[in-house]
Parts: structure tokens; sequence; C-alpha cells
């Protein structure tokens, strides 16, 4: 490979996507992100997928999800995923870094990892920073469904984190 002034200059990761579930890993993950957004001074985007179709605890007595309890899913993950952004707002205010952040909540209508890679795709996201197990995450696993499907299928390099 040939380096050229040109490629040395260019921003090699504008736009950083680092997926929030609250879990040890993802938030061990948000801090690679944040590292990583401060050397390359690039745009950190944290985003939670809300995937309520598997959400036994909203189902009603014959396990159908009712508008109703959508809301209360949303409202719920909402509230979680705040708490989640302000975590990691705190970790760059604690670290004096003057990053440039989004924070998103998302409804995942098809699956987590397919809603995150579209996310990324149109957002123009140059690396996914994610973490290898979830809160569903199974010990013995290497990497989560997930993360693995994030891997599989992303548009661009994918970090994850362990």
């Amino acid at each position: 490979m040939i380096i050229t002034r040109k490629l040395v200059e260019r921003n090699v990761f504008s736009r950083i996507l680092v997926p929030i579930d609250g879990s040890k890993c993802s938030m061990e993950a948000a801090e690679y992100a944040i590292d990583l957004a401060d050397k390359y001074n690039s745009e950190l985007i944290a985003v939670h997928m809300i995937y309520y179709l598997s959400s036994h605890d909203y189902s009603n007595l014959v396990g159908m999800v009712t508008p109703t309890n959508i809301q209360l899913i949303l409202d719920n993950a909402k509230k979680n995923a705040e708490n989640w952004f302000e975590k990691i707002n705190t970790r760059i205010k604690e670290k004096n870094l003057n990053l440039k952040i989004k924070t998103d909540v998302v409804s995942a209508i098809s699956s987590v990892h397919g809603e995150i890679i579209n996310y990324a795709e149109n957002k123009k996201v140059d690396l996914i920073v994610i973490g290898s197990k979830g809160k569903t995450g199974i010990k013995k696993m290497l990497m989560g469904s997930v993360a693995s499907g994030v891997v599989t299928y992303a548009h661009c390099p994918v970090l994850v984190v362990k």
C-alpha cells in the first residue's frame, strides 16, 4: 500500500456508531468508541435498538403484544437508553473531551443486527464498535448473535469489544 498525503489527511472514521443495550459489554464498547472518536476527531453516534416483538414481559394473557403494551415498551426502553446515554456523556466529560455525540432510540422491525446495519448505512457510518455479547449473551459463546450478524453483514469495519 502506498501512503499518500491525501490518505493521511483523510479522516479515516468520520462517523462511529456504538449500539448500546446497557450490558457491560456494550458500555465497554462505548469506552472504546469514545477513545476512537477522540483520536480520529469523529462524530460519535450511540444508538439503542428496541425489539419489542420478543418482549414477553409486555404481552397480554394470550401472549399478544398490544398497542398499549408497545407504548409501555417504547417508553421504558427510551428511559433506559437515556440513562445509558447519560453515562456515556459523563465519561466524555470526565475525560475532558470535546466530542460530537448524537444519540438515538430506534424500533427494530426485523432483527436487531439488521436494523443496526441499516442504520449504519443510512447514517454513512465508517466504523461500528459493538460489544461481543448483549444482555441476553450466553457466557460460553464467543460472540452474541447480534454482534455476529453485524460482523457478517456490515458494509463497514466492525470492532468487537470483549
